[in-house]
């Protein structure tokens, strides 16, 4: 069964990002389990058995408050991890439990309604063996997700991206959108692409970018409503602008480190402490990211990937 782990510290963070994990698992079999790590270390604690018996009851406790207002139709379980390190519990959980996605809320630094990765979502999406998903502040007063983005750049991070995007969207009966941001500093000018015509015909890089998108689109499941996007501007600030639009953006890790982790890079790193909806980074190597989560159709396995 496929599991999706949700960070608890007992804030309303806690809140948002289980009522991101249940608008996806809705559709699917998998498990959530509620994890929330306590401050004790086997180590250097030797014999302070009843201190760190109160720490694991303190947080079985919040997990326990959080479950009871949870989804009853959802299969929850809780597990409590002795760690001073959150990100760490989180990530040694994920290996363990073999998990899909590991969903966290954003830290009450950020603006209500955006996405703001603080310490435990930094250090989580450098190394995490399985998806991260950062819920914004408020997410659970929401409604339910029914646009997705996915952030295309024809490298094979993005296909794995766009795969995921694509079975989560047909799995919850969402639009899709497919966005291409061509950055305006090797792309060149105009600063706005082009309609259609001698106009883009004119701008070669936009035009082979546009056919490129195209093919990708016609490669997706009929049975997936899908739309693209091409801009021409900053990567990082218009997929925040795409976000506006959008109530879950899918990304992919940057393109190059160690398979099978999520690893962010220079845009997806902004991004994930800008967007205005929850931000899902899919981990690099991994061409079929939540396949064991989502039925992916094979068609979606034929997506282009061009150079």
């Amino acid at each position: 069964m496929s599991k999706i782990i949700v960070g608890v510290d007992g804030s309303d963070r806690s809140t948002d990002a289980l009522a991101l994990a249940s608008s996806l698992a809705h559709r699917t079999a998998a498990e959530i389990v509620l994890a929330r790590a306590y401050p004790y270390d086997a180590a250097a604690q030797l014999g302070a058995s009843m201190r760190r018996h109160d720490l694991r009851e303190e947080a079985q406790q919040i997990l326990d408050r959080l479950r009871e207002r949870a989804d009853t139709t959802l299969r929850i379980t809780t597990r409590t991890i002795a760690d001073r390190s959150p990100s760490r519990a989180l990530h040694t959980l994920a290996e363990i439990e073999d998990a899909s996605l590991v969903v966290i809320g954003s830290s009450h630094r950020g603006a209500v309604g955006r996405v703001f990765a603080g310490t435990t979502a930094e250090r989580l999406h450098h190394g995490s063996p399985c998806a991260v998903a950062v819920a914004p502040q408020g997410f659970a007063r929401r409604e339910p997700i029914s646009r997705i983005a996915a952030g295309w750049n024809r490298s094979a991070e993005a296909t794995a991206a766009l795969n995921a995007a694509t079975a989560i969207a047909r799995a919850l009966g969402a639009e899709l959108r497919v966005v291409e941001v061509l950055d305006i500093q090797w792309a060149g000018t105009p600063a706005i692409i082009p309609g259609s015509g001698a106009e883009l015909a004119a701008h070669q890089p936009a035009a082979r970018a546009r056919a490129s998108l195209d093919e990708v689109v016609a490669s997706l499941p009929g049975d997936v409503p899908v739309e693209s996007a091409l801009v021409l501007g900053h990567p990082a600030s218009d997929l925040v602008s795409q976000s506006e639009d959008a109530d879950l953006l899918v990304l992919g890790s940057r393109g190059y480190g160690p398979r099978r982790a999520v690893l962010l890079g220079g845009v997806s790193g902004r991004v994930v402490r800008r967007a205005a909806c929850p931000v899902i980074v899919v981990p690099r190597g991994a061409e079929m990211p939540l396949e064991d989560l989502f039925e992916l159709a094979s068609t979606a396995e034929g997506i282009p990937r061009t150079s």
